[in-house]
């Protein structure tokens, strides 16, 4: 399967993963406008940390089908987009291309099934932590209040919160190349409770500094007369 390769530094698509992307630079722009004509995805994958080019060795070997749902035009032909995470896929190799921007023929694969009655109580255990840091996100104003939904099955769950947890990009990558929901569920419990670990320190400051701006002065009490 040959298909048209979007290397992004620090970005992860994943699976049913909306994602919004604003495409200025010319061959991305012809590269979108094909795959818009042509109804066809293309492949958003994850450039090395630290690369300063696009070369086969700076680009990840494993990425995901973005199809492209929305499209607001702009000028100079630049637009913004919004993209769905399809299936994950592996490149076997780069392809040479007239055009500019990357090709390569690649390999979908997907998720080892798995039983969601036995994995239920590890969905549980991500589900409470991804709630309580998403609580305490909120007490401290890093995330908006809003009703949180997240997805019944543990496949998408694992998913969901791989893509919006803050945690570094090859990181995510890791947990994109993991082909067993339950691995990932684990691993994710691992960065949640270090997540939930940080969120705490930042309320804690949070809290003593409003302590100190309640005490008059910012903290500095005038001397007594």
């Amino acid at each position: 399967m040959e298909i048209p390769l979007f290397p992004l530094p620090n970005v992860v698509l994943f699976p049913n993963i909306v994602l919004p992307l604003h495409i200025f630079e010319g061959r991305y722009k012809q590269m979108i406008n094909l795959c818009i004509e042509a109804r066809e995805p293309f492949g958003l994958i994850l450039l090395r940390e630290g690369a300063q080019e696009e070369t086969e060795k700076t680009i990840h070997r494993a990425g995901t089908l973005a199809s492209v749902i929305e499209v607001e035009r702009l000028d100079a032909g630049r637009m913004n987009i919004l993209c769905q995470g399809g299936s994950r896929f592996r490149v076997s190799r780069f392809i040479s291309n007239p055009a500019s921007y990357w090709k390569g023929d690649v390999a979908l694969f997907a998720e080892e099934p798995s039983d969601e009655i036995r994995l239920r109580p590890l969905y549980d255990e991500v589900a409470g932590a991804y709630r309580k840091a998403f609580d305490i996100g909120v007490e401290i104003s890093v995330v908006s209040r809003s009703d949180l939904q997240l997805p019944d099955s543990a496949s998408e769950l694992s998913f969901m919160v791989s893509y919006v947890l803050d945690i570094d990009s090859e990181e995510k990558q890791k947990l994109l190349e993991m082909t067993s929901t339950e691995t990932r569920l684990q691993m994710l419990l691992v960065h949640l409770e270090e997540t939930i670990r940080k969120l705490k320190q930042q309320l804690a400051y949070k809290t003593v500094v409003k302590k100190v701006r309640g005490n008059g002065d910012l903290g500095h009490p005038q001397p007594r007369p």
